[in-house]
C-alpha cells in the first residue's frame, strides 16, 4: 500500500511541476507579436519574391513592416488561459485565431496564410500608397495578391 501512495504522490508532484512550468513560460502579447510578425514578413517576402517587383519590395521595406507592427498592436488579441495562450487577429468584424502559445514560445498555425494575410496587406498598401511621392502613385501597382499569371 506504501508503494502505491509514493507513486501517486510522484505523479501527484510532477503534474505540479509541469502546470507551474506552463504558468510561469506562458508568452506575453510581446513573444505573439514577435512571432506574428516574422510569419508575416515572411509570407509578404514570398509575395514580393514571386512578382519580382523591386518598389514593392522597397515600400514594404520602408513603410510596410511599420505599418504592420501598428496593426498587430492595434488588431491583435492575446487570450490568456494561464496555462496556454492563444493569439488572434480580429479584423473586418471576424476573429482569427493563429496560434497558441505555451512552455516560452509561440507556434503560429496554418491559419495565418495569404487569406487571412490578404485582406490586411490590401489595407496595408492603400496606406503605403498614400505615403508615396505622387509620381510613384501612377506606376506603383501593389496587388500582392495578385498570383494569377497572365497566359
Amino acid at each position: 500500500m506504501g508503494r502505491k501512495t509514493n507513486k501517486s504522490a510522484l505523479i501527484f508532484l510532477i503534474f505540479i511541476v509541469i502546470i507551474a512550468i506552463a504558468f510561469f513560460t506562458n508568452p506575453d502579447k510581446e513573444a505573439h507579436k514577435e512571432a506574428i510578425i516574422e510569419k508575416t514578413d515572411q509570407i509578404m517576402e514570398e509575395i514580393i519574391a514571386e512578382r519580382n517587383d523591386a518598389i514593392s519590395s522597397t515600400a514594404w521595406e520602408l513603410a510596410g513592416k511599420k505599418l504592420l507592427s501598428e496593426f498587430i498592436d492595434t488588431n491583435v488579441t492575446v487570450d490568456n488561459y494561464y496555462l496556454f495562450s492563444i493569439p488572434k487577429v480580429n479584423w473586418d468584424g471576424n476573429s482569427y485565431p493563429i496560434g497558441v502559445g505555451a512552455f516560452g514560445k509561440v507556434y503560429i498555425t496554418k491559419h495565418l496564410n495569404r487569406d487571412v494575410v490578404q485582406p490586411i496587406l490590401n489595407d496595408m498598401e492603400d496606406k503605403v500608397k498614400d505615403l508615396l511621392p505622387d509620381f510613384f502613385k501612377g506606376n506603383f501597382d501593389i496587388n500582392l495578391y495578385n498570383t494569377q499569371k497572365n497566359n
